[in-house]
């Protein structure tokens, strides 16, 4: 998303077919609102504060995708819990880089002396609509560790999950292995085996085993 913004001209240009400002189109046709009466400054804040809600509304999606990981690390261990986790930290990641710069651009136009391009009463507005940045990259920088948390959690389940079967593929072996020796020492074809002629051999190798 570009502007332009000149005296009283604001162009916008976009890569999506999307239109994004439908809501300020139809709040322009029918006169809502103060953006007819307002000079193009006015204008110009509603369609940032367009994108910023665009933005609050992704970071809404993102925290409910936070407690869905939240609640299935709870339960069980899945391979796509791992999986979601990565998926998520890449789209915040990604977010982060749009914000930032957006903050940045609120931050110049905050600063009439340098652009003269909003007015007092629009930078009202202007320092709102910060906030609500602010709000959200605070929210993007919380979503970034609790994703780093449930990663070691992650990692923490899943090797005491290994840990778990190395154990019992421990006891099996512990078991079989005198089994396995006996059965092995039994079952070689020699003819000399004084115990296979001792009265009770039979029921000692039984129990042994």
């Amino acid at each position: 998303m570009s502007f332009y913004l000149k005296h009283d001209i604001l162009i916008t240009f976009q890569e999506t077919s999307k239109d994004l400002f439908d809501s300020i189109k139809n709040r322009i046709r029918q006169g809502k609102g103060r953006i007819r009466k307002s000079k193009i400054d006015y204008l110009f804040y509603s369609l940032l504060d367009v994108i910023g809600d665009h933005y609050m509304d992704v970071l809404h999606m993102m925290d409910t995708s936070v407690a869905s990981i939240d609640n299935q690390l709870m339960k069980t261990l899945k391979c796509d819990t791992l999986e979601s986790i990565y998926d998520l930290k890449r789209d915040i990641l990604s977010l982060r880089s749009i914000i930032s710069p957006f903050k940045e651009i609120i931050i110049k136009l905050q600063k009439e002396e340098e652009t003269q391009i909003m007015q007092e009463s629009t930078n009202i507005y202007l320092k709102d609509l910060f906030d609500h940045i602010v709000q959200a990259n605070d929210s993007i920088d919380t979503y970034r560790e609790m994703l780093s948390s449930f990663l070691d959690f992650y990692m923490i389940l899943n090797s005491n999950h290994m840990n778990e079967i190395v154990k019992t593929l421990t006891i099996v072996t512990s078991i079989f292995i005198p089994l396995t020796f006996i059965g092995g020492v039994y079952g070689m074809n020699f003819e000399n085996m004084p115990e296979l002629r001792y009265k009770n051999g039979y029921f000692i190798v039984l129990s042994c085993m």
